[in-house]
């Protein structure tokens, strides 16, 4: 028997859907709508913010678009309006993959925010996506002949490498969220700016519900229906939009940035000249021609008293 012109061990079994399969897909594919209109929503906004169409407003397009056609692709297959295909399992896990990879790194540039060195961000940068690719192809070269049935190892080792793969992404979004907690509380709170405290407890929440949401996709992996994986992905999505908003305002408002650049061009991509700084100098020095950028110190901000920043350019464009 083959399927595709691809040679099957048995003949080809095509999947079995039951009513309360098509009543959860339904729900749940009901929600996703609702939700993904909301987060594109949110996503002309991030783009009309943003000084150009950077790599960061790409990737939450793509991770949207994404999202959409896994769930489009999914409903028809569970209510048997495409036919199972070589075409129909390739689209899918090309549409997974930019999906896995655009959220991973839209996680790493919110951590970039924060992180100083341009080294460290490009090793955290490459490391993540060199995770993520290798596990992407593996699970590819698994899942596609498990889904021809092509033999019965391949169908063994994709129910195996199925809870593999989900948990391997939920430890790299632990980590890198538990990363970004232990640079935020040293970068910002740890200077005596308790007015963040509330701020920093919002994130430690809604992180908390990132990593529920992988939780249940790994816990899901037994059912036929795959809408929790764009619902996931999309729930993550604007997480991850509400987060990167947050940290940009806490980094612009403290003024705290070595980076050579303004806070927010590590998310939003806008670039600014070479000899474009933030240093502290003392106020009473500051040469009339620079432009100054005044804050008032408060008691409890002793590290900036007496302080002011000089920029050699115009800070970038509004927040991402």
């Amino acid at each position: 028997m083959s399927i595709d012109g691809f040679k099957t061990e048995k003949p080809f079994q095509e999947l079995i859907v039951t009513p309360g399969d098509i009543t959860l897909g339904s729900i749940v594919f009901g929600f996703f709508v609702g939700f993904a209109l909301h987060v594109t929503w949110n996503a002309v906004q991030e783009t009309r913010r943003a000084p150009r169409f950077s790599a960061y407003i790409f990737m939450i397009w793509l991770e949207i678009a994404a999202d959409i056609g896994i769930a489009v692709l999914g409903w028809s297959y569970l209510a048997k309006i495409i036919p199972p295909s070589v075409g129909l399992f390739t689209s899918l896990v090309f549409l997974w993959v930019c999906q896995v990879q655009c959220l991973m790194l839209i996680i790493v540039n919110r951590l970039c925010i924060l992180y100083s060195d341009e080294r460290q961000r490009r090793i955290l940068r490459f490391t993540t996506a060199g995770i993520v690719t290798v596990i992407s192809f593996s699970t590819a070269c698994i899942w596609i002949p498990a889904q021809l049935q092509i033999n019965h190892n391949y169908i063994w080792l994709n129910q195996w490498w199925d809870r593999f793969e989900k948990s391997v992404y939920l430890l790299l979004d632990l980590t890198l969220n538990i990363l970004f907690i232990r640079v935020v509380k040293t970068r910002l709170i740890n200077f005596g700016l308790t007015k963040y405290d509330r701020v920093m407890k919002f994130n430690e929440s809604i992180i908390f519900v990132s990593i529920s949401m992988d939780i249940l996709l790994l816990g899901v992996t037994a059912l036929h229906n795959g809408f929790f994986h764009p619902v996931t992905y999309i729930v993550k999505l604007q997480i991850e939009m509400t987060m990167s908003r947050l940290i940009i305002k806490v980094a612009r408002s403290t003024g705290i940035s070595d980076t050579g650049r303004a806070p927010s061009d590590a998310i939003s991509g806008a670039r600014t000249r070479p000899n474009s700084m933030q240093v502290p100098v003392n106020s009473t020095q500051v040469p009339t021609t620079q432009h100054v950028d005044k804050f008032e110190p408060r008691p409890r901000d002793k590290y900036f008293s007496g302080m002011s920043y000089v920029s050699g350019a115009s800070s970038a464009g509004p927040s991402a």
